[in-house]
């Protein structure tokens, strides 16, 4: 693994202090969510702060780094996902919607809000005041700021991941949502297939900035365009709920080395999860959980 030299190396960074833990609780509000489509967890209140994407309308932007997830800033040292633990909380002690999750733990790198999806052959241009940080391009995804009342169709241009500008995303549904914080598009062709992410031109696989979006058909609400890094996918298995003679549910635990490849986390990352519930609404249920990160 890049930046050990080995497993010992890895296991004396533990060993010396050079780790951190953060734990996180964010509880989603009683709005229902639709069965596997995604939402993001940033947008609602807990452990740390609700993010709104509030700032000036189609002006790109950075999130405030007490929205994320702490973690420290290690330069001139390399840090690394460590381990991360997630536990799933019902909204009632016979609720059993909430237990498998997609989830995408991710750097929120910068946004363009407050896009009116029922301006209807207007092409609304973005505002460049900000460049990306830390990475060179990243994943789009649509994230409601309102409730969104009917199927719309949109495109976006954009500046690909080689600083190409002008290219052309594919047209995307947005979809009927009941408030903000769901993703509210994703899918090409369906109006119902959801997966996080916009789909862009050709091979493409990144974008570095958003430079307008057209609607050719009315979504009835607003969005925000997030352009993210994606750090680390995996599946929330169980949920946590307690009656009043039993209980039910347990952590699901990520650790690098044993479930998966060690990803880098870059000073002044920006952390959050987005998640899909596969098994029903994730209305009022509380997601906590324990990030870990080690450095050499």
């Amino acid at each position: 693994m890049a930046g050990f030299r080995n497993l010992r190396a890895w296991t004396d960074a533990d060993n010396a202090g050079q780790c951190h833990f953060t734990s996180f609780r964010k509880a989603v509000s009683s709005t229902a969510t639709t069965t596997n489509a995604w939402i993001d967890y940033s947008y609602f209140p807990g452990a740390p702060t609700a993010n709104f994407y509030a700032s000036s309308p189609l002006e790109a932007a950075y999130v405030d780094a007490a929205r994320g997830i702490y973690v420290p800033t290690v330069t001139p040292a390399t840090q690394w996902l460590r381990n991360l633990k997630l536990m799933s909380a019902a909204s009632s002690t016979t609720s059993t919607t909430n237990g498998r999750q997609q989830i995408v733990l991710a750097d929120l790198l910068m946004y363009y809000p407050f896009v009116d999806t029922d301006a209807v052959g207007e092409q609304q241009d973005m505002i460049q005041t900000v460049s990306l940080p830390r990475y060179t391009s990243g994943r789009v995804i649509a994230v409601g700021q309102s409730a969104s009342s009917t199927n719309g169709l949109f495109t976006f241009s954009y500046t690909n991941q080689d600083g190409t500008p002008g290219r052309t995303s594919q047209a995307h549904n947005t979809f009927v949502v009941a408030g903000g914080g769901q993703v509210v598009a994703s899918s090409v062709g369906l109006a119902t297939s959801y997966h996080p992410y916009l789909s862009l031109q050709g091979s493409d696989s990144g974008v570095r900035s958003i430079e307008s979006v057209t609607f050719t058909a009315g979504g009835g609400g607003l969005m925000a365009l997030v352009i993210v890094a994606p750090i680390l996918e995996c599946f929330l298995t169980q949920e946590a709920r307690r009656g009043t003679t039993d209980s039910f549910g347990a952590c699901d635990e990520f650790a690098s080395v044993i479930n998966h490849r060690p990803r880098q986390i870059k000073d002044g990352a920006v952390l959050n999860l987005f998640a899909a519930g596969h098994a029903g609404s994730l209305a009022s249920s509380i997601l906590a959980g324990l990030l870990e990160t080690t450095w050499n």
